[in-house]
């Protein structure tokens, strides 16, 4: 049985995001992956959203266009420096900056916005750093 095209989305846009080389020390973190932090960790925390889909064609044959938002969480230690997190959300928005595209198989994925780094959160042993990155993907067909 073929891939499914949600499938190929999440794979195409993970595979970018573990693409990120962040400053030593820092780990990346997949949905799903086992991870558990200590209050000194220094991780960034992947989550792939999909939305709803845009009809192109009033025929309904042909694939829609496919929405959704790759929240990156950067999670920094409370009593660390918090500029140096910002940092980190910079060089990743830097990453998957607007205009990136990534393919998989025949679905490309592409950032047509500049990903926003939203409001710091504080939570009990961390500040988290939200960097959002609205993606598109369009079918291509063989």
């Amino acid at each position: 049985m073929a891939d499914t095209v949600e499938k190929k989305i999440y794979q195409a846009l993970t595979t970018r995001a573990q693409g990120f080389t962040p400053p030593g020390g820092i780990t990346i973190v997949l949905p799903g992956a086992s991870f558990t932090p200590t209050a000194s960790s220094k991780f960034i925390s992947i989550e792939v959203h999909f939305n709803r889909s845009i009809e192109t064609d009033l025929s309904l044959k042909l694939d829609p266009i496919r929405q959704g938002f790759m929240r990156a969480n950067v999670m920094w230690p409370k009593g660390a420096a918090i500029v140096d997190g910002y940092e980190v959300a910079g060089q990743l928005r830097a990453h998957l900056k607007r205009g990136t595209k990534v393919s998989r198989e025949d679905v490309q994925v592409r950032v047509d916005e500049d990903p926003e780094i939203g409001p710091l959160v504080a939570g009990d042993t961390h500040h988290t750093i939200p960097v959002t990155i609205r993606w598109r993907s369009y079918f291509q067909p063989a």
